[in-house]
């Protein structure tokens, strides 16, 4: 069997992020400010490993499932493992900061009322974490500020592993900072076809798992606005997408 091959029959998130990280280096162009550039994609350098935080609680638990795609990891040395770090992290970077907020709110809210904001959601911080899943379109080489081309780029260049991997979670619910129109070509652009718009920045699929995904289009938890807005921005897009849920009947 080849590589593809063995990608195709992996049974566990654990050994597809090992197969993956055994991938030969490819070479992929991108445009970026009309010119073209180019990429060397090399796992056997540095890969940075991530998905379902805490197994025992994602296959177990009664809540939603949520997982969030990101652009990538920092850090380019080594290879490290980003739900290793989040099991024991104390968050103080305000992407994780949203994260937390943002699960607490869409675990919370429902067709008939919105979590309430507080203070207080960091101080559940661990067991938080423990329910979500997060995945990195580009798993080495991060930087502070992405280039959105190159990140593209590295989830064409590995766009069966993603969706393999993004096939074994099976989240009930996916939240893309600002990375969906990656993930939607990821899928052949299927996810949302080419002219269709949601004014609310919600798609559902039956791309990923036997049952239909949510999936919310919105800013990278690093964006600038304030954390109240954002807040109320996710809780309200995740209301409506259970409310059209409603309405149509897929309860």
């Amino acid at each position: 069997m080849g590589y593809y091959d063995d990608i195709a029959v992996c049974k566990t998130e654990k050994k597809l992020l090992e197969l993956w990280k055994t991938k030969e280096s490819v070479t992929r162009s991108y445009v970026d400010k009309k010119q073209e550039k180019t990429v060397s994609i090399n796992h056997k350098n540095v890969f940075i490993s991530d998905g379902i935080v805490n197994e025992a609680v994602w296959h177990h638990q009664t809540g939603r499932k949520i997982l969030y795609v990101l652009k990538e990891a920092y850090g380019e040395n080594e290879d490290w493992d980003l739900t290793e770090w989040l099991l024991r992290a104390k968050p103080s970077s305000s992407v994780w900061k949203r994260v937390i907020e943002w699960t607490y709110g869409i675990q919370n809210t429902s067709e008939n009322g919105i979590a309430k904001y507080s203070p207080d959601i960091y101080e559940h911080h661990t067991e938080l974490f423990n329910h979500i899943a997060v995945v990195n379109l580009k798993k080495s080489g991060g930087k502070s500020s992405s280039d959105y081309g190159e990140i593209e780029a590295y989830a064409l260049a590995d766009k069966e592993e993603i969706k393999k991997q993004l096939r074994l979670i099976a989240p009930d619910i996916i939240l893309c900072g600002s990375t969906f129109g990656a993930l939607n070509h990821v899928f052949d652009n299927k996810i949302r076809p080419q002219g269709v718009q949601c004014d609310n920045w919600f798609y559902y699929t039956d791309m990923i798992s036997d049952s239909r995904t949510l999936i919310i289009d919105y800013y990278h938890p690093a964006n600038y606005y304030p954390a109240l807005l954002n807040y109320y921005a996710v809780t309200n897009i995740f209301q409506q997408a259970l409310l059209y849920q409603k309405e149509k009947g897929e309860n």
